[in-house]
């Protein structure tokens, strides 16, 4: 099972912020939108980070309320891990497991094709595994 697979399933829509907005304005987002992490992008296009909720955490510890006025270029990872639709699935779970993170933006030739996240990972793993399971289980029943 490879990336795109994913984005079929899930769609390819991606919540975004800007650089300059607020702490504040990503805890709202993140909480309304109910995901764990934003893209930053600017211009409209150029991945230049990503915000989740493990830097809002560090955010708060190192400053405390203070953090909420803080821009996100300010707490966001700029070094972002990216994938390819053609990468396998197993290919991403091992990058997000040596690298820890969480979510990886799709990215072909420059052009954000979407985001996959830990979870969509391991949800296809495990229907890919059932797949083979039932496979398997009928080839034994056929022997």
């Amino acid at each position: 099972m490879f990336v795109s697979d994913i984005l079929v399933q899930k769609g390819n829509f991606v919540f975004t912020v800007a650089p300059d907005a607020t702490v504040a304005q990503v805890v709202q987002e993140l909480s309304a939108r109910r995901v764990g992490a934003l893209l930053v992008l600017e211009d409209s296009d150029s991945v230049v980070g990503v915000v989740s909720e493990r830097d809002l955490v560090r955010a708060l510890s190192a400053h405390g309320a203070a953090a909420l006025a803080m821009k996100v270029r300010e707490i966001m990872t700029a070094e972002v891990v990216t994938c390819d639709p053609d990468d396998s699935i197993d290919e991403v779970m091992a990058a997000m497991t040596r690298g820890r993170f969480r979510h990886v933006p799709v990215v072909r030739h420059g052009e954000l094709l979407g985001l996959v996240s830990i979870g969509d990972v391991v949800k296809a793993r495990l229907s890919e595994a059932q797949v083979e399971t039932e496979a398997l289980r009928a080839y034994i029943v056929a022997s």
